[in-house]
């Protein structure tokens, strides 16, 4: 079974979601439902490691979770690095795995 390895950003990235949400709605069901998404959304990936948008500069994948969250990732033969989280509704600027 492919590894699945989160970079200390991405690590980061979707703990920060995940209590922004719970703060925000005073509740952790959103934030659940966010982080039980990403994953499916990584077991997907796991048995088909090339979806997602492909990235022009780098041998980077992006996905889309819930429409409003960036998964970021690059496969290899062992591992799924995850490097990325990223809340498409903050600056796109402050994404660098665009």
């Amino acid at each position: 079974m492919t590894k699945i390895n989160w970079s200390v950003r991405a690590k980061k990235e979707i703990d920060k979601v995940y209590q922004y949400w719970t703060n925000h709605n005073k509740s952790n069901i959103y934030s659940e439902k966010i982080l039980d998404e990403t994953l499916w959304m990584i077991n997907l990936i796991r048995n088909q490691n090339k979806i997602g948008l492909k990235s022009s500069t780098k041998e980077l994948r992006r996905v889309l979770i819930l429409e409003n969250f960036s998964l970021s990732y690059r496969t290899s033969t062992k591992e799924i690095r995850i490097l990325s989280f990223f809340d498409n509704r903050q600056d796109p600027k402050k994404n660098k795995f665009n």
